[in-house]
């Protein structure tokens, strides 16, 4: 890609602020179908940590937002628009605004929908396209990336989309979340490979990304020192990437670079690693997947362990 590097802005000297992020929510939802048919699964309902019911969409915007985040970007097909629209910017009757608990839900959510901007990812063409469909929205600014099915639980006081924007503050470079991964799920993960910085905790500095290798790939590529035979550093699912991203996507999309016929945001990051460098952080949190029916099942029973209702859930899975 060398003939490409005169397309590449140079970064700005001064570190800007992380104030906008992307979420791609476009998929179909095929694994969760036929609910999907009349409901897309941005809006399947979870009971948060808070004891609040939400849709999963809102649980990841409030990550966003406790990130720093002042604008989000929904990537969506055309037809999600109208049920996103009624969720965050209509009205609601005057009998949940009486209840004082239920007016303040309702305010919290309308001052969402204040943030929200939407781009419309008109074909399938992978989730590297998901993202550039937001590049006029992101513009010339770093930014994060949160999958549009997975939810968050941070083991520690600070939320996991912030824990990235941190490294970063001190990095000044693009940093993806990782977390430890058996090579029995290589199939449904992307790997990076990178060596860890001396006297900083969870902190590698990256130099291949790979999405969902061959285990003889793994083993004899992805190896990272430290760890035990069998073990590999794996995406967590946020990641906070500089401009370049945009370039990168740009040409690729425009010259038909692609990965098992899509547009890969992992092709994308590894070109971003090889001309500025990228960070792997160990965040300290767990991610949930709402996109499985198994696993949209684990992450109702993880949110309920963590929330105001842990005693009742525990008390109804011991009895049975």
């Amino acid at each position: 890609m060398e003939e490409i590097h005169a397309l590449f802005y140079i970064l700005e000297e001064v570190m800007q602020p992380i104030r906008k992020a992307v979420i791609p929510i476009a998929g179909y939802g095929t694994r969760l179908f036929p609910a999907t048919k009349a409901l897309p699964k941005a809006l399947f309902p979870i009971v948060d940590c808070d004891g609040v019911t939400k849709p999963a969409i809102q649980i990841i915007i409030e990550e966003a937002l406790a990130a720093g985040v002042e604008e989000i970007c929904l990537v969506i097909q055309p037809d999600q628009r109208e049920p996103l629209e009624a969720y965050f910017l209509s009205d609601v009757v005057d009998a949940i605004l009486q209840k004082p608990e239920l007016a303040a839900q309702a305010e919290h959510v309308a001052e969402i929908g204040k943030r929200i901007h939407f781009a419309v990812q008109e074909s399938q063409e992978g989730y590297g396209h998901a993202v550039y469909c937001a590049k006029n929205f992101v513009g010339r600014e770093p930014f994060l990336v949160f999958l549009g099915d997975h939810v968050y639980i941070s083991k520690v006081d600070i939320p996991c989309a912030r824990q990235l924007v941190e490294v970063y503050e001190q990095v000044g470079k693009s940093v993806t979340s990782i977390e430890y991964c058996h090579e029995s799920l290589l199939h449904i993960n992307g790997l990076v490979r990178g060596n860890r910085v001396a006297n900083v905790p969870n902190l590698f500095e990256l130099d291949l990304t790979v999405e969902k290798p061959e285990i003889d790939f793994a083993r004899k590529s992805l190896r990272v020192e430290g760890l035990p035979a069998g073990m590999y550093l794996c995406n967590f699912g946020i990641d906070l990437l500089t401009p370049l991203l945009f370039d990168v996507l740009d040409y690729n999309y425009k010259h038909s670079i692609r990965t098992k016929g899509e547009i890969q945001l992992r092709d994308a990051m590894g070109e971003v690693m090889r001309q500025e460098g990228m960070y792997g952080y160990l965040v300290q949190g767990n991610r949930y997947d709402t996109g499985i029916p198994q696993n949209l099942i684990k992450t109702i029973t993880a949110f309920g362990l963590h929330g105001p209702y842990r005693e009742e859930v525990e008390k109804e899975i011991s009895t049975k």
